[in-house]
């Protein structure tokens, strides 16, 4: 065999080889391109994933900023409207679960959640709205009230004004009714009395011989007074300054004191003047002045004195 046909042969046999190799070396290509391909996607992946934690821990940062000034500014709110807490305790429970509840979702951290506390924030800025708007309503309110109950105050502090000037006037004509009522003793006159033998009644000062002492009065006309029996009390002192009284009654001075009389005159009165005697006795009397007072109730409308030699 010549040079040619070797030749010839070698080549023959290389053909297939060298398809085998040109198709090792294309499933080869084949096989790093979609490594490549696989590499490139799955950093591409990566990229965006770590883009989208990024975001996420930025957009969570952002809401857990913004819900804690929220917080800030509503518990100022609640603290510049203490007075109003009681008519805004319910909203103030649904504020304060909302609050929780964005919490939670921003803890989580996941990014539906972060979307969800995105939503929850808006809404609840949106209740706070409401929340400010109920106050500024109800402190408006507040202060209407107020006014109205000072002009409230301010008339009843007058009508009681009037009231207490009216039962002062009251009272003023009551006492100068009750002052006019009260009767006066007019030509008060006491005397010694002595009664002989003989049945005739003699006027006389000497201790001795006395036996009764009358006083005796007219009481002046008085058209204020009530018509009908009037108590008189008549109170003798001694030359002892002792009150002489044979019992143990009292009546009652204008003072509130209660006081022993010496004898009680029950007269008729009947508005007009009306002479009154009224006698008294005792075992005994000695020498020296004795001062008579005659009281309507519980003043003193006249006075009198003798004196027993």
């Amino acid at each position: 065999m010549d040079l040619e046909d070797i030749n010839k042969a070698e080549y023959q046999e290389q053909g297939p080889r060298k398809g085998i190799v040109i198709i090792v070396i294309t499933i080869l290509l084949g096989t790093n391109g979609l490594l490549l391909w696989q590499f490139f996607d799955k950093k591409n992946s990566l990229d965006l994933a770590n883009q989208t934690i990024v975001t996420t821990t930025a957009e969570k940062d952002a809401l857990q900023v913004q819900l804690n000034q929220f917080k800030v500014e509503y518990e100022k709110i609640k603290s510049e409207n203490v007075g109003l807490q009681n008519q805004l305790t319910e909203k103030d429970e649904e504020i304060k679960a909302k609050v929780a509840e964005i919490q939670r979702l921003i803890a989580l951290g996941g990014p539906s959640q972060i979307a969800r506390a995105k939503a929850e924030l808006a809404k609840l800025k949106e209740m706070n709205d409401i929340y400010s708007n109920n106050i500024d309503s109800l402190k408006r309110i507040t202060v209407q009230l107020q006014q109205e109950n000072q002009n409230l105050s301010t008339n009843l502090s007058q009508e009681m004004s009037k009231v207490e000037n009216l039962s002062s006037e009251n009272n003023k004509l009551y006492q100068k009714v009750q002052q006019a009522q009260i009767l006066k003793a007019e030509n008060v006159i006491t005397e010694g009395l002595r009664l002989r033998t003989s049945g005739k009644v003699i006027i006389t000062n000497k201790a001795k011989q006395v036996e009764t002492i009358r006083t005796k009065f007219d009481l002046a006309e008085n058209k204020v007074t009530d018509k009908g029996p009037v108590d008189l009390y008549l109170r003798v002192t001694g030359p002892d300054g002792m009150v002489i009284t044979s019992g143990k009654e009292m009546f009652r001075a204008k003072s509130g004191q209660d006081l022993t009389f010496t004898v009680k005159k029950t007269v008729d009165y009947n508005n007009a003047v009306t002479p009154v005697e009224a006698p008294w006795t005792k075992v005994g009397f000695i020498t020296g002045k004795y001062k008579i007072e005659i009281f309507h109730q519980g003043e003193v409308i006249g006075t009198s004195e003798i004196d027993l030699k």
